[in-house]
């Protein structure tokens, strides 16, 4: 049964209506992702919003939490201890008090599927709760629900020492297990294919362009943060040759600098990135507008330091547009659904990835079947010309490509 909930918003006076309503729409969304159900909503403009509430409205959102019969409170941005604690107290005890980070961690923990996946979420919700404990007493007396999920009210119980420690075992396990993925990504740059990564608002249908590109099945559902743990996979572009794909986990809005940094390892697909692929839903439906989805693109790719790197824009879920509606900004209009500019999308990162590498002529034996598998494996050959002792190529590849047709060629006949 679906947690009922009162969603809060204290804002800056001065702020629009419509970023407003943009973010409770986004709030109503985690809500719902995480098993709740949207039952009241109460905004209000203040000076200083850091300070919550002020006291005639917190009497009137313990009337609303009354009202409707709540069990849950969940505001719109962070909230101090001492916020939390005074707000906790006005709703007893009918109902438990979270904000937006805490659900965004709720979800996490609930897809989290792999033991990489489950320490990050961990670490990141205890690093949270710790400062917070205080005014989060009284969720270990009111039982599970949103917010619980990962260590949840189990370390309510402990003292700060106890949780500390585990803080520690938890980021050594996590260094160990990224430095495993370290070797393993180190062992794969040294096939040097280039590398795609999607990136995109949270549930703007990435896994399902990932699987087309791929011809894999991903893990693909109409829910937020499907994708938590990374995947990498091989695909063979036309005209190109191969490349690697991969995808990550969706980003949000206004993202906590400390979930970014617990879930770096995650994102490290995104920094090595040879090309960045913006997914940007085009679904009018969609409660995030194009234009701040590309925002936040932008903003947690800059986060992650690769503000610098090719990208390229895709208006995915491009079914749902209606056919006189006007076309979209700088970018290719696709769906997965129908197959709608698949084949586009791999021409234009065909090309684009072309334009990374770099073209050299080369003669190549008619007795050297080492080359000659070193080419027909690693290279897009642009231009043949047949001679009597063998072939003089133009050939387009990598610089790992040209180090490996150089080591299966007897001598240096390069020109």
């Amino acid at each position: 049964m679906a947690e009922r909930t009162v969603l809060v918003s204290v804002y800056p006076k001065g702020t629009s209506g419509e970023v407003v309503d943009a973010r409770l729409r986004e709030l109503s969304g985690l809500v719902d992702a995480a098993g709740g159900e949207v039952v009241g909503v109460l905004t209000q403009a203040r000076e200083q919003p850091d300070g919550g509430l002020g006291r005639g409205a917190l009497d009137h959102l313990a009337e609303t939490v009354r009202t409707h019969e709540a069990g849950l409170v969940v505001f719109d941005q962070e909230l101090k201890p001492s916020v939390l604690s005074t707000v906790q107290h006005a709703v007893e005890p009918g109902a438990r008090v979270l904000d937006r980070t805490q659900v965004i961690l709720d979800i996490f923990a609930n897809r989290a599927h792999s033991r990489e996946g489950r320490v990050q979420v961990e670490l990141a919700q205890l690093k949270y709760l710790e400062p917070r404990l205080r005014g989060m007493r009284s969720l270990s007396r009111l039982g599970g629900g949103i917010g619980t999920r990962g260590p949840g009210e189990t370390y309510l119980e402990m003292d700060r020492r106890k949780i500390h420690q585990r803080i520690v075992d938890l980021s050594r396990e996590l260094d160990k297990v990224e430095r495993q993925r370290e070797e393993r990504r180190q062992r794969r740059s040294r096939t040097e294919l280039p590398l795609i990564t999607l990136v995109g608002y949270t549930n703007v249908g990435k896994s399902t362009l990932y699987s087309r590109l791929t011809r894999r099945p991903q893990m693909a559902e109409n829910a937020l943060f499907v994708t938590l743990d990374p995947t990498v996979r091989r695909i063979v572009l036309p005209d190109f040759g191969p490349a690697l794909v991969s995808d990550t986990v969706g980003f949000v809005d206004r993202l906590p600098h400390h979930l970014v940094a617990a879930f770096r390892s995650t994102l490290v697909e995104v920094r090595d990135a040879d090309l960045i692929v913006e997914v940007v839903s085009a679904d009018p439906e969609f409660p995030i507008g194009t234009a701040e989805q590309a925002h936040v693109i932008d903003e947690t790719v800059r986060a992650l330091g690769v503000g610098t790197t090719a990208r390229l824009r895709v208006y995915s879920q491009y079914d749902r547009v209606p056919p006189d509606a006007p076309a979209p900004g700088d970018g290719l209009p696709v769906s997965s659904l129908s197959g709608q500019g698949l084949e586009e999308l791999e021409a234009v990162l065909a090309g684009r990835l072309a334009q990374q590498q770099r073209e050299e002529t080369v003669e190549i034996r008619w007795d050297q079947k080492r080359a000659w598998d070193v080419v027909y494996r690693e290279f897009v050959i642009v231009e043949r010309r047949d001679q009597e002792e063998g072939v003089r190529l133009v050939v387009r590849g990598s610089e790992r490509a040209f180090y490996l047709l150089r080591a299966a060629m007897d001598s240096n006949v390069f020109r």
